[in-house]
């Protein structure tokens, strides 16, 4: 047992000199030999972050980390609800329709104040193999998905034990406004014409509604989606129009899909296509009317999804309004 007498003799003697210049050196040796505490961090107003390895730098058209290989980590929030639901359908058997071959097991992973697990394997597309990871946590704020994608080729530049400390330090804060996240996207919108932005996922994609729901699962209120592209588009010249038909086709929720207008202008060194279309909603058999602007910039395009009920003609073409007044930073 160590008692007051011993501690007092303790610190008598480290005011010694000589003592004080041997624990300072002892301090430093340590300080040398154990690493320094990796601290997270996290896109602008962003809730998710961690410490990326070595080598991987903020994204500039998404919210994570990217490296010159073409090595990724991207951070997904959602709400605190998400959890239950997304916690089920990430299994490797549920993830093998998407072509991520799961090795092994999920994994539970240690997050601090809050839980999550880990799934590894590999995904192949566009020509490359990758080794990936997803890890599905929760805290606080909400529920938070990080994908990582390693090119084969870049296994020494990103290595496999770099990823692994890398969600070892996976971590939540408070949660930024709305406004705040919205000043933060890789875009600036001039006129919302009546909408309001609801919520911000993926760092980089907004939903604006029109009506006092935030959440409305059986969308009877008029929306908006605006969606970047990830990182770069190898779209060849000419050739806009026909991924803007093909991504307008694939609508979450929609069959019966029918294009009933298309126009593609100029706008500076952009390309803007249009299209207009109807759609009967798959959730509620309702008959709905959708717009579609995409503005191809580069080897980047930025989309703008309008929807509502087949009789709000007005609530569309305020769309196409937010979706003029929309440009990329």
């Amino acid at each position: 047992m160590i008692d007051g007498s011993f501690l007092r003799a303790l610190f008598a003697r480290l005011r010694r000199p000589s003592l004080r210049g041997l624990v300072a050196g002892l301090v430093g040796a340590l300080a040398a030999i154990l690493p320094a505490r990796a601290e997270p961090v996290f896109p602008p107003a962003g809730s998710l972050g961690l410490a990326p390895p070595a080598g991987m730098t903020p994204a500039k058209s998404f919210a994570g980390f990217e490296h010159r290989s073409g090595a990724s980590i991207i951070l997904m929030e959602m709400p605190p609800e998400a959890w239950d639901q997304i916690s089920q359908k990430f299994t490797p058997e549920a993830v093998a329709a998407s072509g991520f071959r799961v090795k092994g097991e999920r994994e539970a992973l240690p997050v601090q104040g809050g839980e999550g697990f880990v799934l590894r394997g590999s995904q192949s597309a566009n020509g490359l193999t990758y080794t990936k990871w997803v890890a599905v946590v929760r805290g606080a704020p909400g529920t938070g998905l990080v994908t990582v994608q390693v090119p084969e080729s870049a296994a020494k530049q990103v290595p496999g034990k770099a990823v692994e400390a890398a969600l070892r330090t996976i971590a939540f804060r408070a949660k930024a406004s709305v406004a705040d996240q919205v000043a933060a996207l890789p875009y600036t919108i001039g006129d919302t014409a009546g909408y309001r932005p609801v919520v911000v996922f993926a760092g980089n994609s907004l939903i604006l509604t029109e009506g006092p729901k935030d959440v409305d699962p059986q969308g009877e209120q008029p929306a908006i989606l605006i969606t970047p592209s990830l990182g770069q588009v190898a779209v060849p010249s000419g050739g806009e129009a026909t991924l803007a038909r093909r991504v307008f086709a694939a609508h979450k929720d929609a069959r019966d899909v029918a294009v009933t207008g298309e126009e593609s202008s100029p706008r500076g060194s952009a390309i803007v296509v249009r299209l207009r279309g109807t759609y009967t909603d798959t959730r509620t058999s309702r008959p709905m009317a959708m717009t579609q602007t995409m503005v191809f910039e580069g080897d980047r395009y930025l989309r703008v999804l309008g929807f509502a009920d087949a009789a709000k003609a007005d609530a569309l073409a305020r769309a196409e309004r937010v979706a003029a007044s929309v440009a990329l930073r």
